[in-house]
């Protein structure tokens, strides 16, 4: 199996006045489709946008990128990179998530997320250095 790690950013839709319910059912289907196709990742989530990381085998992660592509909780999608990898950065991850709130605040804005410079702006390798520190934090 070859397996590749493809990065996007999006656009979020998410109404402000049911966010975390509709963040947590993103996260729920994600995690069970996930962990059935050996996919693993991470999700960062600001009010305005998302970006996701996804690794598992080619043909698995192009059903589950056609899957997100369809939903309408999100406008915008770019693929920021897809390539092989040798190994996982999330691992033990189904779906890992950090939402921009005021815990993550601070660690958002050094990897240079900010209202005005929001996800789908940022370099992969900070996106990916930016999901790597959050998934370390303890909950």
């Amino acid at each position: 199996m070859s397996l590749i790690r493809l990065v996007y950013a999006s656009h979020s839709l998410l109404d402000d006045s049911n966010r975390r319910e509709e963040l947590g059912g993103i996260l729920s289907s994600a995690r069970r489709f996930n962990e059935a196709n050996d996919i693993t990742g991470f999700l960062l989530a600001t009010r305005g946008a998302f970006a996701q990381v996804l690794e598992g085998e080619a043909a698995r992660l192009s059903e589950t990128y056609a899957r997100i592509e369809a939903d309408p909780r999100h406008t915008g999608l770019q693929v920021l990179s897809r390539a092989p990898v040798a190994e996982r950065l999330f691992a033990g991850w189904t779906m890992g998530v950090a939402e921009h709130d005021e815990t993550t605040q601070f660690i958002f804005g050094l990897y240079g997320v900010t209202p005005e410079t929001d996800l789908p702006t940022q370099p992969v390798d900070a996106l990916l250095d930016l999901a790597g520190e959050l998934a370390r934090r303890p909950d």
